[in-house]
C-alpha cells in the first residue's frame, strides 16, 4: 500500500466519523432542546407535563427531518 492510499484511507475513516458525529449531534440537540423548553414552560405555568410532552415530540419530530435532510442531501451529492 503506498503511503498515498494509506493518506486517502485515513482521510475517508476520518470524514466518515465526523458524519457520524454530526448525525449524532443533529439527533440529540433538537431532543433536548425540546425537553429543556417544555420543563421550563411546565415549571413557569405550573402545569404537570403538558408542555414537557408536546415539545419532546415536536423535538423528536425535528430531529428526524434533519435526518432526512442529510441523508436526502448526500443523495443528491452523488
Amino acid at each position: 500500500m503506498s503511503p498515498k492510499d494509506n493518506n486517502d484511507n485515513k482521510r475517508k475513516t476520518l470524514q466518515y466519523l465526523a458524519y457520524i458525529s454530526q448525525i449524532g449531534i443533529s439527533m440529540i440537540v433538537p431532543i433536548m432542546i425540546g425537553i429543556f423548553l417544555g420543563k421550563f414552560l411546565d415549571d413557569s405555568f405550573g402545569t404537570k407535563v403538558l408542555f414537557l410532552a408536546i415539545f419532546s415530540v415536536i423535538g423528536v419530530a425535528a430531529a428526524f427531518v434533519n435526518l432526512f435532510k442529510m441523508t436526502t442531501r448526500d443523495i443528491n451529492r452523488k
